[in-house]
């Protein structure tokens, strides 16, 4: 299940979700029908580092749903899936704090890494945002941060790099991702 936030800052302990997107993955098939997104709405203001990204305002969210209404819903479409991401470490920051857990999650920035050789020491930022990767790639970037946007991005990304992993004969099975990006053993294709 690719997954999205955007949030009111980078710092998972305090800052605020605003967005959710996902878009479900089976045997190497995106699946946009189950695809879902919401808006959340914020108790904090947002940073303005924040806004200049995004575009969002706690004033644009007022009518949004809180958390408390968001939470069980994410949960539910969750349901235990490996969770796929770009840089995942703000999205599992979330997910620990609000009792979701720490699924087995797929991210595609270690992924992209690999491919090249490279660590994070000796690779270059910009070449590793999700918006470069997706070009690099020859995927279309289209609402950029924007949760289900990048959701999508994210998982279009992934399936170019899970094959090209796999046509090295880096990968075989989801625990081969799942190494890459410090986690545990299952077929990749799998990630349902």
């Amino acid at each position: 299940m690719a997954l999205d936030f955007e949030s009111t800052g980078m710092n998972p302990a305090r800052d605020e979700v605003v967005q959710v997107g996902l878009v479900p993955l089976t045997r190497r098939r995106i699946r946009l029908g189950g695809a879902w997104a919401t808006w959340v709405r914020p108790t904090r203001p947002f940073l303005p580092e924040s806004v200049a990204i995004h575009g969002l305002s706690a004033e644009r969210l007022t009518e949004a749903p809180p958390l408390e209404d968001v939470r069980p819903a994410l949960r539910e479409r969750l349901g235990g899936r490996v969770l796929l991401a770009h840089y995942a470490t703000l999205e599992r920051g979330f997910l620990k704090r609000w009792g979701l857990g720490l699924p087995p999650t797929v991210d595609t920035l270690p992924l992209a890494l690999a491919l090249d050789h490279r660590t994070t020491q000796t690779a270059r930022r910009d070449h590793y945002t999700l918006s470069a990767l997706a070009r690099r790639f020859g995927v279309e970037v289209y609402g950029e941060h924007d949760a289900l946007a990048d959701a999508l991005i994210t998982a279009q990304v992934f399936l170019v790099l899970a094959s090209e992993l796999e046509r090295e004969g880096r990968i075989r099975t989801l625990g081969d991702l799942l190494h890459l990006s410090g986690h545990q053993k299952r077929p990749w294709w799998s990630l349902d």
